[in-house]
């Protein structure tokens, strides 16, 4: 995608994103004003709405990008390209590296909160705990190298000690999400697997 394809950086309204909804058949309402405006009425208002809408667009685009993955036969390097391109996109691309850990982060936040829910389960088991503790603990490192990311470099040694709270908060999910395989890995011993 080239820079001149890249949309401003105001957000889209309702009426873009029904669009685009729209061109790829999945959305056949009216896409007018008074249409929205009694779908953002009826689901708690304009930005309740505006966020809805905007995650339905993005599970209809991810489902073709797993679709699009899934029947092209690309090696590592075309797929890495391809998905820098989502990157570079979100306005996360190599020339702003707190930015890209920051998106990244957002996506591991946006991907680990189903497993935490799901680890909620009285009956979910370790594994699911495990997942759901290893997406926290990478979620929070995450967040240390953005506010660090230049700390080492300039010996910033404040910066760095500011993190401490959160690196043991990460090393805590993380030794959880071990401890939480271990479990597993003990009752398959014990039944001789």
């Amino acid at each position: 995608m080239s820079e001149h394809m890249r949309r401003g950086e105001g957000p889209a309204t309702v009426e873009q994103v029904a669009a685009a909804m729209a061109a790829l058949g999945l959305y056949d309402g009216e896409n007018t004003p008074e249409e929205h405006a009694e779908e953002a009425a009826r689901l708690g208002g304009a930005d309740a709405y505006r966020v809805r809408m905007v995650n339905a667009l993005l599970g209809v685009v991810q489902a073709e990008v797993v679709k699009a993955e899934g029947t092209a036969e690309l090696d590592d390097d075309a797929r890495h390209v391809a998905w820098e391109e989502q990157l570079k996109a979100a306005g996360a691309g190599l020339d702003d590296p707190v930015r890209r850990v920051e998106f990244i982060r957002w996506q591991v936040l946006r991907a680990g909160t189903p497993l935490r829910l799901m680890a909620q389960n009285q009956g979910a088991g370790p594994i699911p705990r495990a997942a759901a503790h290893g997406a926290t603990g990478l979620h929070l490192l995450l967040g240390v190298i953005a506010a660090s990311q230049d700390a080492v470099a300039l010996g910033d040694v404040d910066t760095l000690a500011a993190q401490a709270e959160q690196l043991q908060a990460a090393r805590e999910s993380l030794q959880n999400a071990i401890d939480n395989t271990d479990l597993l890995l003990n009752m398959l011993k014990s039944v001789g697997l």
